[in-house]
């Protein structure tokens, strides 16, 4: 458009073909200008990323919840290579599996990560995020208390709401049971209290029906499977199993309160 009105104004306010040229140089140098700006921010409103580059980061981010109290367990290893072998081909799983031994061994700017997140990443992508390392630390059937501040502070860097951030470790970590310098894990109990629900919806036991519909509908949404579809069928029904703990944490509060 710009390079067309260039050459214009060279043969109205010029004099030969040298005007014209200038015209349409200048012109065509505003147009490519403008083609690189609208470039740049459509890549800035990328929220999502490929199924490869997620992975990877994740296990970066679990490498570092796993070191955190000094002790890698088997338990740990055992939840990431099941993750691996139900999300992979054998081949590829084990060849994740190789890098991620390598990641252990290695030290990473974590809170360049996590503030990468933050900025590009989809609220639901940092929830799954968020949702895993719980699943990892839970996977010895112990929380220790450098475990969860690990954690907190990923979800911080991220900027994951709090409210969120203590919905989900409420589906994770039996409160009132502290053992040592961990907390149990809810992995190693089928049930949860009430008060283990009302923090699973991010209420108090005081609300009224009509908020506790409220605010399972708000994190119904922000928890949904589709919303990591991109990321690949199968990552999508391990969604739905940590869907399921926000269902169920719903259905006994309902139960409770003979709500309809």
């Amino acid at each position: 458009m710009f390079a067309f009105l260039g050459i214009v104004l060279g043969i109205i306010f010029g004099h030969g073909f040298g005007s014209i040229l200038l015209g349409w140089l200048i012109g065509t140098g505003i147009d490519l200008s403008r083609s690189k700006i609208k470039v740049k921010r459509v890549v800035g409103k990328a929220s999502s990323y490929s199924r490869a580059y997620f992975t990877r980061v994740l296990l970066i981010l679990t490498a570092e919840v796993m070191k955190a109290d000094g002790n890698v367990s088997v338990n740990e290893l055992n939840y990431v290579k099941a993750y691996l072998r139900k999300n992979y081909s054998p081949e590829t799983a084990n060849s994740i599996l190789q890098d991620f031994r390598e990641i252990l061994a290695q030290n990473f700017n974590v809170e360049d990560i996590c503030i990468e997140l933050s900025n590009n990443a989809s609220e639901q992508e940092k929830l799954y995020i968020l949702q895993f390392l719980f699943g990892v630390a839970s996977s010895d059937r112990q929380f220790t208390s450098m475990e969860l501040n690990v954690i907190q502070q990923f979800s911080i860097m991220m900027g994951i709401h709090p409210t969120l951030f203590e919905s989900i470790k409420s589906m994770y970590v039996i409160f009132g049971q502290q053992q040592g310098h961990g907390y149990s894990s809810s992995s190693s109990a089928p049930s949860y209290n009430i008060d283990t629900d009302y923090r699973i919806l991010g209420i108090p036991s005081s609300s009224t029906d009509a908020e506790v519909k409220r605010a399972f509908r708000s994190l119904a949404m922000k928890y949904h499977p589709d919303k990591v579809n991109h990321l690949g069928e199968d990552i999508r029904k391990d969604a739905e199993v940590k869907f399921s703990k926000l269902n169920q944490a719903y259905e006994r509060i309902k139960k409770a309160r003979n709500m309809k």
